[in-house]
């Protein structure tokens, strides 16, 4: 737990206790998008000191929301990972990050930007299979997203929509490359100039596609300036 505490008898101030020191719920994304050594979090993080960083990690495994093992190939080192009860964060992340995905229709501005940020950004963006329509359905498609110097795999389908990093070279029905901004206005069911974003797939998969991203959640489309009221 955090050196410091809101000594406060209630559920969220405890949560806060645990998961609420700056980074900390940023480690959680990380580590729900994929587990991660300690270099590969260095470089999804930028801004976070070295040492900062590893009191985190220390403090969240203390605490027992992530675990640590030893890998050896293809170098020695530690990797880290969630425990099922810090992988229990991801429903309250994903309606955080839903509350949030609004602001980033603003676009990136002077923001850092990394590619396997989308794969939260799509956990956010599209409701679960049960939360749809009786007569709705995500279309099956497998997409490579190419971004930022990153490739994802998107798979969506009866059993919803998945997104995680491509380690391979998946086979796929489509590949959709440009900057992460304009991917993302894509997936949100934004209209982007033509050249923002290219789709590589025939006629029948560009149809999914469409399809797919119409079914992005409304509450990601439009903000007005009252929003910050």
């Amino acid at each position: 737990m955090g050196v410091k505490s809101y000594r406060q008898f209630c559920a969220l101030s405890r949560a806060l206790d645990v998961i609420g020191d700056r980074w900390s719920l940023l480690i959680v994304r990380e580590l729900l998008i994929s587990p991660s050594r300690y270099s590969d979090l260095q470089r999804a993080l930028p801004g976070i000191a070295s040492n900062l960083l590893a009191q985190r990690l220390r403090t969240l495994e203390d605490d027992g929301v992530i675990t640590s093992r030893a890998e050896s190939a293809p170098v020695s080192a530690k990797v880290y990972s969630l425990t099922a009860w810090g992988h229990a964060l991801r429903g309250p992340l994903v309606e955080m990050a839903r509350w949030g995905a609004p602001l980033m229709m603003d676009g990136s501005g002077d923001d850092h930007t990394r590619g396997r940020w989308l794969v939260f950004a799509i956990m956010a963006l599209y409701p679960e299979p049960r939360e749809l329509p009786d007569d709705a359905a995500f279309p099956a498609v497998r997409l490579r997203i190419d971004t930022d110097g990153d490739s994802l795999l998107l798979v969506a389908g009866d059993s919803g929509v998945h997104t995680s990093p491509a380690t391979d070279d998946p086979e796929v029905d489509a590949v959709i490359s440009g900057d992460s901004e304009a991917v993302f206005a894509l997936l949100a069911g934004q209209h982007t100039a033509p050249t923002a974003v290219s789709i590589t797939g025939n006629e029948d998969t560009l149809r999914r596609v469409r399809s797919l991203t119409s079914m992005a959640l409304p509450a990601t489309q439009t903000r007005t300036p009252a929003d910050h009221g």
